[in-house]
């Protein structure tokens, strides 16, 4: 017999009675079932989910001291949703309304006021910043200041791991620069010693040139004789 939805609220909870963290797939199951989806859901609307987006997402539970459950967790819980999912990765541009409407609807499969306790709007002019003309939430730009400071010592502190690694000998540095294959060719002209050069200015071997009289330069024709 399908317990109806109390039931299954309470199920949840006493799974999560004594528990401090309890992973969001041990608890709801598996999303890709109708059973497992409407569970998924049921836990959004009313239990605290942290890392809420991502594989490793858990839920809190009774012995947590962040513990909370109805409207608030799913306060919580939208707040998480938008920042992560839209408000950061947009930055100033911000999201429109209709878009996060349709975000929350799909992870919490019901009207944002039931699951909330406020309308949408209402919700986002309170925790966010809201533009009534473009219909647009942004996050606050000191909450953008701050995740941009974060971001920059992830990358500080990703930076000099590189670099420790680097020193010991785990990461390679850059390879040297190969050079072309045709310039490992072997020339096309090959030396030849039997073979006298001619002078470039005077197309004359070396022999030829000593046997040209010296003062021969600015004669006319028949001054050798």
């Amino acid at each position: 017999m399908a317990r109806n939805k109390k039931q299954e609220i309470a199920s949840l909870r006493r799974e999560l009675a004594g528990e401090r963290l309890v992973p969001l797939t041990r608890l709801a199951g598996d999303s890709g079932t109708d059973d497992g989806e409407r569970r998924h859901q049921l836990v959004w609307q009313n239990f605290r989910i942290k890392d809420c987006t991502t594989a490793n997402a858990t839920v809190l539970g009774t012995e947590h001291p962040d513990f909370i459950e109805g409207n608030e967790a799913a306060a919580a819980n939208t707040v998480e949703l938008f920042e992560t999912m839209e408000l950061y990765p947009a930055g100033i541009d911000g999201v429109p309304l209709d878009r996060l409407a349709s975000i929350h609807a799909h992870y919490f499969g019901s009207g944002f006021e039931k699951c909330v306790g406020k309308k949408l709007r209402a919700f986002c002019t309170e925790r966010f910043e809201y533009d009534d003309r473009s219909r647009k939430v942004r996050a606050s730009n000191k909450v953008l200041t701050a995740m941009r400071k974060v971001e920059a010592r992830d990358l500080i502190v990703e930076e000099k791991e590189h670099f420790k690694r680097y020193k010991a000998g785990l990461i390679e540095g850059p390879q040297p620069v190969k050079p072309p294959p045709f310039a490992l060719a072997a020339p096309a002209v090959h030396f030849d010693g039997e073979h006298r050069p001619r002078y470039a200015t005077t197309k004359m071997t070396p022999d030829e040139l000593e046997e040209r009289p010296m003062n021969a330069k600015g004669l006319g024709k028949g001054d050798y004789y």
